[in-house]
């Protein structure tokens, strides 16, 4: 009457975290539970704290091959009806697999269950909610703390969940559609949730059950710039999941990737002109090719080329004088 869940644990070079998150599935009240742990070629010594744990865990060391390599040996190595991810760093509430068990029962049609959250660093809460956008939002509203929903439409304009350690995905969508795929380093998760979105129903739960670690050391980086981070990457996964989509997602997704170059371009700019240019025409220079847009980043590069004084002596020859009865010609401060 209890499906088997598999629990698979990706880790890498995550020493000082590792036991805190076994420790948190192995106290999960759901007791039908195997639990793989893919060590992705650790440096440290996470293989060896994880062997502490015997033959609670399944552990399954392999060479270094990114994130979504690891998940997929921990997939290929899964015998349960559903598969919980959790990376090596983050730590789930002890009911969080039972409560998603209820409710995939409850809708077996679901692709995908996302449980919220809250994120925390060095030991103290940071920001609750963790499914956010329009996922967010439709959650929240809603009567009931249990959500099903459509969100192929609002996961094109904006990824909803922040990390895989909210996710329970049947074992047979990935049978269906495929592993996670290995060409991206760090938002592998935004093309597998629009590829089953495309497909499946999700179903959204309220309940904060998961803790997502923010520190510098993890696989996104330093939280400052971790928006450009998975802005770069992002691109990469949408053009792959527009090859599939039908002619209104290929148009819902090119207006995406408009809109990120814009924010990115912008972004980076504002960086580079409050101190770190070198970094900012570094960063322009990656997102001209990623995004493939000259038109919307190179004003950006130019301007970061122009020496600051410069900038500063147009500002002042086109600003309007009072009697002008005009605006700044700008529309604003850089």
């Amino acid at each position: 009457m209890n499906p088997l869940v598999s629990v698979v644990i990706t880790v890498h070079n995550q020493a000082p975290f590792v036991a805190a998150t076994l420790d948190s599935v192995l106290a999960q009240t759901y007791r039908n539970v195997e639990v793989v742990v893919v060590d992705d070629g650790s440096t440290d010594d996470t293989l060896a704290r994880c062997r502490r744990y015997g033959d609670r865990i399944r552990l399954l060391p392999r060479v270094n091959g990114g994130v979504a390599a690891a998940r997929n040996t921990g997939l290929a190595a899964a015998r349960g009806a559903y598969i919980a991810h959790l990376d090596g760093d983050d730590l789930w509430h002890p009911d969080k697999l039972a409560r998603q068990v209820e409710v995939a029962r409850r809708f077996p049609e679901a692709g995908m269950i996302i449980a919220d959250g809250h994120s925390f660093e060095d030991g103290r809460p940071d920001a609750p909610g963790l499914i956010t956008g329009e996922m967010g939002r439709r959650l929240t509203a809603a009567a009931e703390p249990v959500v099903r929903a459509d969100c192929y439409r609002a996961l094109i304009q904006r990824h909803g969940f922040n990390t895989p350690s909210q996710i329970m995905v049947p074992a047979a969508v990935y049978a269906t559609l495929g592993q996670w795929d290995e060409r991206m380093r760090v938002v592998t998760d935004v093309e597998l949730a629009l590829r089953i979105a495309g497909r499946y129903p999700f179903v959204l739960m309220r309940d904060d059950l998961v803790g997502y670690r923010v520190h510098d050391a993890s696989l996104s980086g330093p939280r400052r710039s971790r928006q450009f981070t998975w802005g770069l990457e992002t691109f990469t996964a949408l053009r792959i999941h527009r090859r599939q989509a039908d002619v209104a997602a290929r148009r819902l997704l090119a207006g995406r990737m408009v809109a990120d170059t814009r924010i990115l371009a912008r972004d980076a700019y504002h960086v580079g002109w409050h101190g770190d240019r070198g970094w900012a025409l570094g960063y322009e220079l990656r997102l001209l090719a990623a995004s493939r847009r000259p038109d919307l980043v190179l004003p950006f590069v130019l301007g970061l080329l122009l020496p600051g004084r410069l900038i500063a002596a147009t500002r002042r020859l086109r600003r309007p004088t009072s009697a002008d009865g005009l605006g700044n010609s700008f529309g604003g401060s850089a």
